[in-house]
């Protein structure tokens, strides 16, 4: 009751405060009204410059937390892991990159510390503390990807306004350099710098090489279209077609994927909303519920320390740690991350340089050419997960050892357990509900004492082992009531030597450890598999987005295969290898490069695509090959919002199943059967009791 008086005082305080500011603020505001009109306007420019400096001050303190965290080593790779996360949006603006890098590290660090402070509070045992340091790191990843996101999707609404200042400005200009320096000029802070860089790229004697550095940093696929589409008909000039200007028809059709591509973003994390915290929020309510129930159902401690219910916990986090891991493949695919970040050290590259483990490697790599090299190559390819051969199964041998390792290394745990239990558990008590009264728990403890100490003592006889128990029994100081009670703990210390003999690892227990491993073995496969599943629902979108830069870059007159194919690869983040190969084979032959493309890609959509660049080779011109584009627009675009909605509401209900697996492991798995469990056993004792009084 103490506990929830001060958090009910708290509560209580905390709604005083905020209705005593609630009031001050109206009185504020009423006063602020009735002010003389030359008053409002005096003190809104006292309010703009006193935010200003206010802002100001802030960013200063920002400035001196970065150069204080870079001193201390780790803090230092911490906010060097943030800065490489946002250092594209920001690639022209030290300072604020340097200040919205502390900005994200300072708001991690205090809702981590804040989350770490309730951890410690709710938890106590080992398990839990282990959990609880996991947790720690999978709500840190959360909360940046949470703030990055944001970012990401702000520079995406900020770039609509962007593009329609650029259309009203080139209507005044009729200049495309002059349009953009003056939207910029207009724009917010992160896209004028992106606007500015690429205003310096237009007027630059070096535009293409400028242009290419630019595709090199640029955030998103969007911002390399506009500069390209913007190079090009600022070098070669705009033209008007039938339904206006070339340009301005481009900048319609570049606003129409970005407005698209935030919708698709907006919609699928409303649909995922708060699921990973669904996910891993089990793992705050394990002790909790365990306490309960020991509090409330006597017998329930039995179940929660024994090796059943330790086994029962290990699911329970498993489950967690699956559904974690499997809800991060489907944002990541979102945010169209499908390629693994680069890393400078290379964990795969160091173990597979060790003799012994390459040697091991080499023979588990199916050989060159045959038929499951092909397949796993396959799925390498498909899934988008960019490590050689050798690689992928150095993971699956860490998988496997790691696992079979730790499965042996739980079952030696779990006969601690038993052991333990044992020698300190005590039997079932005659009730089910509510708990022991002090007599007959200080009676039980003394006879659990008693217990524990010959068991202790004759744990390693192994010849007239109850003559012995019964004389020790004889001997000791404990008073029973009768020879039938005297009788009934004998049995139970010979029962419980026998019980403890038999605590060791056996063989079989050895085989589950190395079944276990071998199904961990092909974790790394089906993550692959369900990483391909969730590619293939974008394929479709992606596809989309090349026939609508397609439809642009067709309408140029000096525009070739080649260049349109170099303009899908910047634009692609599914098909890039494929289309980077085909670029390299390009000079010694269109059609054959092309040819293997059409082989190394297995969507029929694009497979179409390339079957129209083949014609547009030597046959007719890209502009008819491609004049279905623009014929049957209204069509695709209704088909693609089709698509597009099936697509996220699979990859919603993918999410909302793995979400809440968790959550219904733990009420099943360890609430609800445990409670069914003890009930059976407790029916059961109270059957035997009836049949002896019988």
């Amino acid at each position: 009751m103490e506990h929830k008086s001060i958090l009910l005082l708290i509560v209580g305080c905390s709604l005083m405060l905020a209705a005593i500011l609630a009031i001050i603020y109206r009185v504020v505001e009423r006063r602020h009204r009735r002010m003389h009109p030359g008053q409002v306007r005096s003190r809104q420019v006292w309010d703009r410059l006193h935010s200003k400096r206010w802002h100001e001050q802030l960013s200063r303190i920002y400035q001196q937390c970065y150069f204080t965290f870079g001193r201390i080593p780790l803090l230092r790779r911490y906010v060097s892991k943030i800065r490489r996360r946002i250092a594209s949006i920001h690639a022209y603006d030290e300072w604020t990159m340097r200040r919205e890098t502390i900005h994200i590290v300072l708001t991690t660090l205090l809702l981590m510390i804040l989350t770490l402070g309730l951890l410690l509070l709710l938890h106590q045992s080992l398990t839990s503390l282990v959990m609880m340091c996991l947790t720690f790191l999978i709500l840190n990843n959360m909360i940046i990807d949470m703030f990055v996101h944001r970012v990401e999707n702000r520079l995406l609404k900020q770039f609509v306004h962007f593009l329609g200042d650029v259309r009203h400005y080139y209507h005044a200009h009729g200049m495309i350099e002059e349009a953009i320096w003056d939207a910029s000029e207009q724009a917010t802070h992160e896209t004028e710098q992106h606007g500015k860089k690429i205003y310096d790229i237009l007027t630059s004697a070096e535009a293409d090489v400028r242009l290419e550095q630019y595709y090199e940093v640029a955030p998103n696929r969007f911002l390399k279209g506009f500069a390209g589409i913007s190079h090009l008909i600022s070098e070669y000039g705009d033209k008007v077609l039938t339904s206006g200007s070339l340009y301005l028809n481009a900048l319609s059709k570049l606003t129409q994927e970005v407005q698209l591509e935030l919708l698709r973003r907006e919609k699928l994390s409303y649909l995922l909303r708060s699921l990973t915290i669904i996910a891993v929020a089990p793992v705050l309510f394990t002790d909790p519920i365990e306490r309960w129930a020991k509090d409330h159902f006597a017998v329930m401690a039995q179940f929660y320390d024994s090796k059943f219910g330790m086994i029962m916990k290990a699911i329970v986090y498993l489950a967690i740690i699956i559904a974690y891991v499997l809800l991060r493949k489907i944002q990541e695919n979102d945010e169209g991350r499908f390629a693994r970040s680069k890393r400078k050290k290379k964990w795969e590259k160091a173990f597979y340089s060790i003799p012994w483990i390459r040697f091991i490697v080499d023979r588990l790599v199916p050989p060159i050419f045959s038929k499951p090299y092909e397949h796993i190559k396959n799925l390498l390819k498909d899934g988008n997960a960019p490590i050689p051969m050798e690689w992928l199964y150095l993971h699956r041998l860490i998988y496997a050892v790691g696992t079979g390792v730790s499965v042996l290394m739980l079952c030696c745990y779990l006969h601690i357990v038993g052991s333990d239990q044992i020698l300190n558990g005590m039997d079932n008590p005659g009730m089910m509900l509510g708990q022991v009264d002090a007599q007959s728990q200080e009676k039980a403890n003394e006879r659990l004492e008693l217990e524990r100490k010959i068991t202790l003592t004759m744990k390693d006889e192994h010849e007239f082992v109850y003559e012995k128990v019964a004389g020790a029994v004889e001997q000791s100081e404990v008073a029973f009531k009768n020879e039938i009670e005297k009788k009934s703990v004998v049995q139970r210390i010979v029962t419980k030597i026998e019980h403890l003999s038999d605590e060791y690892v056996k063989w079989w227990e050895v085989l589950i450890s190395f079944f276990i491993g071998w199904l961990a073995y092909y974790i790394p496969i089906a993550l692959l598999y369900f990483q391909r599943r969730m590619r293939q629902m974008d394929l479709k979108n992606e596809v989309d987005q090349f026939h609508t830069l397609i439809g642009i870059l067709c309408e140029l007159d000096r525009i070739s295969v080649e260049n349109i194919l170099e303009w899908l690869e910047r634009f692609s983040e599914l098909f890039k290898e494929p289309l980077q190969r085909c670029l390299l084979h390009y000079e010694a032959g269109a059609e054959l490069a092309l040819e293997e493309l059409k082989e190394e890609v297995s969507y029929i959509p694009f497979i179409r695509t390339i079957e129209k660049f083949m014609l547009a080779v030597d046959k007719i011109p890209i502009r008819e090959a491609f004049d279905d584009l623009e014929s049957e627009q209204s069509y695709y675009r209704e088909l693609r919002k089709q698509e597009m909605e099936r697509v996220l509401d699979a990859k919603a209900n993918w999410g909302q199943m793995i979400g809440f697996t968790p959550l219904y492991a733990l009420i099943f798995l360890y609430l609800v059967i445990p409670l069914v469990y003890t009930s059976m056993n407790q029916m059961q004792n109270y059957y035997d009791q009836i049949q002896k009084l019988n």
